[in-house]
C-alpha cells in the first residue's frame, strides 16, 4: 500500500481514518443510548447501545446481564436485513460491546451517522 499510495497518501488515510473515529465517538456523546467502553484506541470505538429499557437502569441487579445480551441481539438483526455488519465481544468483566473499527477509506460522516441512526433504530423496541 505505501508504494501505490506513497508517504503523503498514506498520512492522508490514517489522518481521515483517526479524524473519522473521532467524528463517531462526538456523535455517540450526543446522543441518548450510546456508552463508550473505553476512549477509542487508534481507531477501535468500543462501545455500548443501550436500548430504552435499559437507559437509567445501571444501578439494577441484572443490568450487565441485560446490557451483554443487546449486542447479540441488534448484530443478529444487523445481518438479516443486511444494513451493516459490527464485530461484538466480551472483555474481561465487561459484557458484549460493539467495536468498530473505522479503518475503511470510503467511510464518511455520513457512514456514521447512518450506523448510529440504524443501531437506535434497530433497537428501539428492546
Amino acid at each position: 500500500m505505501w508504494k501505490a499510495q506513497g508517504g503523503q497518501g498514506l498520512e492522508r488515510r490514517v489522518d481521515q481514518a483517526f479524524a473519522l473515529a473521532r467524528y463517531l465517538v462526538e456523535e455517540m456523546k450526543k446522543r441518548e443510548g450510546f456508552e463508550l467502553v473505553m476512549e477509542p484506541e487508534f481507531v477501535n470505538v468500543c462501545f455500548w447501545f443501550l436500548p430504552p429499557s435499559l437507559r437509567g437502569e445501571q444501578k439494577s441487579l441484572d443490568y450487565s446481564e441485560r446490557l451483554a445480551k443487546v449486542a447479540p441481539v441488534l448484530k443478529e438483526r444487523m445481518v438479516k436485513e443486511g444494513s451493516m455488519m459490527i464485530g461484538y465481544q466480551p472483555h474481561g468483566t465487561r459484557g458484549n460491546f460493539f467495536r468498530m473499527i473505522v479503518a475503511n477509506p470510503a467511510l464518511t460522516q455520513a457512514d456514521m451517522r447512518f450506523l448510529l441512526d440504524e443501531l437506535e433504530r434497530l433497537g428501539q423496541d428492546l
